[in-house]
């Protein structure tokens, strides 16, 4: 989409649920293939509590799609965050918040269904290539082949066995497909905490090859086919949340020496090498680096936090690959790391509107619109809407995935560009569904989230739903806080800034 328009709602509107019109119906078979956003991913898992209010769901009720099929998850009580796939929420201990694993997925409950489903999403960091390539899974192969066998059913002896997402898609006939990937040939970057192209970033001219086979596999004469392309992954609150410096834990702000706030340790890179000082074992991160969630536990326990303020002088851990297939990964990205991300996206995007055009599908613009909203934020109502971790109310628990009204927001997105493009008459979403219907599970679960530091992100939580698609080559070591007193900086006499934890603008 070469234009993205404002939609801020009046609050009539939005209370009022738009009746079909003539032109609703111009879709009779809509069919969706892709990653976690296509799947409904939110908070680390896919259930059908996520599912149900998920965009591609909340598309197909606006077509007025009846028979929109898709495989329902159930969500069951977690029992181990380390090899089960959980659910995050948070939970109110005493008088605070904090969060914690509240279910983890259990089986997919209509997994007979004779045909392929509408909804061929899946999550288990799938890359582009996954969505042609992957004709066979195997039970307990990897989190991928675990995660994308009950979409697909392509086991050996299974129902579809030989057909990937693609393929499965085509023995639909739809006449409008929505397909959306490509979103972890770089976003692994992120996750693994180093920036590595062939090991956590798929090299362009691979991408590129990937891309058009998909776009070209799901073209088809007189059908419409719109395309999302990558967002930016730097704008995510997975990214933005925790600053690069050290923060009061009881007041969240930068504390301040000499007027300047002290930057967090790393252990540096080849654009960054690091000479520690004694007694620190780390040095200060670079202005412009980035420090992931999932370094909340590690803040809490003194790691990254110079000993003058009364942490370990430890570094925080930074990605890092070992040959042949020994991938470590970290929780801060240098801006050497960031530089390569941000070259990326644009020359994916590039290879995607090429093979848009070469057959006929229409892009929309997924980037423009997560950047707008980053900026901006998003008015439905005289409710504002922000990217905020966990309080801004458009990204889920996990930092990563939408919540039900940033879902909300790219299926009206969805929905508009196809009665600009299409000339349909396709209504709206009905926000105050989406914004006032409650979204808890009714599973209470046992398991403990401590040590899980100011952001309440535990590295136990982190770890459970990494589900990354690099498992498939490399063998993944990921970071483990030490036995250790939870650490509270000195606080010097300076005075402190008043300046929100938030790092991105929301107003």
């Amino acid at each position: 989409m070469n234009q993205i328009v404002r939609k801020s709602l009046p609050l009539a509107a939005v209370l009022v649920f738009a009746a079909r019109v003539a032109g609703a119906q111009s879709f009779q078979n809509f069919v969706t293939v892709g990653d976690s956003l296509i799947a409904g991913e939110e908070s680390g898992c896919v259930v059908q509590r996520f599912q149900e209010r998920s965009w591609v769901t909340i598309t197909a009720a606006q077509l007025g799609q009846s028979d929109f099929e898709q495989p329902w998850i159930s969500e069951v009580a977690a029992t181990n965050p380390l090899t089960g796939y959980p659910c995050l929420g948070l939970t109110l201990t005493g008088t605070s918040l904090s969060l914690a694993i509240v279910s983890e997925t259990g089986t997919n409950t209509n997994i007979a269904l004779p045909r392929p489903y509408n909804n061929l999403g899946f999550n288990g960091s799938p890359l582009m290539a996954d969505f042609v390539d992957l004709t066979v899974t195997t039970p307990g192969a990897s989190d991928l082949d675990n995660l994308a066998g009950r979409v697909l059913r392509n086991c050996q002896g299974c129902p579809f066995q030989g057909m990937s997402a693609v393929d499965q898609a085509n023995l639909l006939t739809p006449d409008l497909v929505a397909f959306w990937g490509g979103n972890n040939d770089v976003l692994n970057a992120m996750f693994a905490g180093v920036a590595i192209v062939g090991v956590t970033i798929t090299p362009v001219d691979s991408f590129t090859t990937s891309t058009n086979q998909v776009i070209a596999g799901l073209s088809a004469s007189g059908r419409t086919l719109v395309t999302g392309n990558i967002p930016d992954i730097i704008d995510i609150p997975y990214a933005t949340t925790v600053p690069p410096v050290v923060v009061d834990p009881t007041t969240m702000q930068p504390v301040l020496v000499g007027g300047q706030p002290v930057p967090l340790l790393g252990p540096g890179d080849d654009a960054f090498p690091c000479t520690p000082v004694p007694p620190d074992m780390g040095c200060p991160l670079p202005q412009g680096s980035l420090v992931m969630l999932p370094a909340s536990t590690a803040l809490g326990q003194g790691i990254g936090i110079p000993k003058a303020l009364g942490g370990t002088g430890l570094p925080l851990p930074h990605g890092t690959f070992t040959p042949p297939s020994t991938l470590n990964v970290g929780v801060i990205l240098y801006p050497d790391d960031i530089a390569l991300i941000e070259s990326t996206i644009p020359a994916y995007n590039q290879a995607i509107a090429a093979a848009a055009s070469a057959n006929g599908a229409t892009v929309i613009d997924s980037n423009a619109l997560f950047a707008e909203v980053a900026k901006n934020g998003y008015d439905i109502g005289g409710i504002h809407l922000s990217t905020a971790y966990a309080t801004g109310g458009i990204f889920s628990y996990d930092g990563v995935h939408p919540a039900p009204s940033g879902y909300g927001i790219v299926a009206d997105d969805f929905i508009q560009l196809l009665n600009t493009v299409k000339g349909t008459k396709i209504p709206r979403p009905n926000f105050s569904n989406i914004l006032f219907t409650p979204n808890v599970p009714n599973i209470v679960s046992s398991v403990s989230t401590a040590d899980s530091g100011p952001w309440h992100y535990s590295l136990d939580t982190w770890k459970g739903f990494l589900n990354s698609g690099l498992a498939r080559k490399f063998a993944i070591v990921t970071p483990t806080a030490p036995d250790a007193p939870r650490m509270v900086p000195h606080l010097p006499s300076a005075p402190r800034t008043a300046r929100r934890v938030e790092r991105h603008d929301t107003n």
